[in-house]
């Protein structure tokens, strides 16, 4: 693994970036530009962030958000209509004012229920503060607030095992979180991809702190190498991120306090 620079170190490697109106930033959500809460639902994007990304509407090509929300959610925690909101890592997104849902995905929805139900069935895991988030092409199992949350990923893992349909289905695991996907190629860094070549980007800026976010970084360094894009990625440190996830990332902030002293000289003239 290269090491990783400190972002405002090396913040004059970034002036290609601030002074091209072509420009494209990407990110993710939760860890990167709103604080990572105990409840999802009490997850917000502050009004001074909000004020930042407004800015960044108005100055670049394009500013999107990739999310495992649902894009709902990413809509009511952000609410400007310029955004791109993609959410469900992918399988969903919003144009137009629309939302719509990649076709190869629309026929899982119902398993998707149905292993839900099963699921919250399994009395071994009526586990106090477990929290089943249902986004409608997925599910989300939180159990960060639960009192042993190894323990009880243990029990969820198990309980998911024992199901029959589950070989239909993506398993794939975050930040505490346990996640049920259509069995799709659609990830982060598909939808990275999908994006680049829709939108004709050739300089582009990822951040974000996930393991999910580990596909983007090593697409970026994929189409780099090509010589199809200049673009870097950012990851946001914690001490809940598995190294991997660092490894095709170039440059780290430590905080979201520091991507919006990020966002806000970007958006500076």
């Amino acid at each position: 693994m290269s090491e990783l620079k400190y972002l405002f170190d090396h913040l004059n490697e970034f002036e290609r970036f601030k002074e091209d109106t072509n420009t494209a930033i990407l990110t993710d959500i939760d860890g990167t530009i709103s604080e990572i809460v105990d409840l999802p639902s009490d997850a917000i994007v502050s009004p001074l962030m909000q004020e930042i990304l407004r800015k960044m509407c108005k100055k670049f090509k394009l500013i999107a958000v990739i999310s495992g929300r649902s894009i709902v959610d990413i809509r009511r925690m952000i609410g400007i209509d310029k955004i791109m909101y993609v959410g469900n890592h992918g399988m969903e997104y919003m144009r137009n004012g629309r939302t719509f849902v990649e076709e190869d995905v629309k026929k899982y929805i119902p398993l998707i229920k149905q292993v839900t139900k099963k699921i919250k069935n399994d009395k071994s895991c009526h586990i106090d503060n477990i929290l089943f988030e249902e986004k409608g092409v997925t599910l989300t199992i939180h159990y960060r607030l639960c009192k042993n949350p190894y323990g009880a990923r243990k029990v969820i893992i198990d309980a998911i095992d024992k199901i029959e349909e589950i070989n239909d289905l993506k398993i794939s695991e975050g930040r505490k979180v346990i996640e049920i996907k259509p069995k799709v190629k659609h990830s982060k860094g598909t939808i990275f991809e999908k994006i680049i070549h829709e939108h004709y980007l050739k300089r582009v800026i990822y951040l974000g702190d996930d393991i999910t976010d580990a596909d983007v970084f090593d697409k970026i360094k994929e189409l780099k190498e090509n010589g199809e894009i200049d673009a870097e990625g950012i990851v946001v440190l914690s001490e809940e991120i598995p190294d991997y996830v660092k490894e095709n990332a170039t440059y780290y902030v430590e905080s979201v306090a520091e991507v919006q002293k990020f966002f806000k000289w970007l958006s500076e003239d």
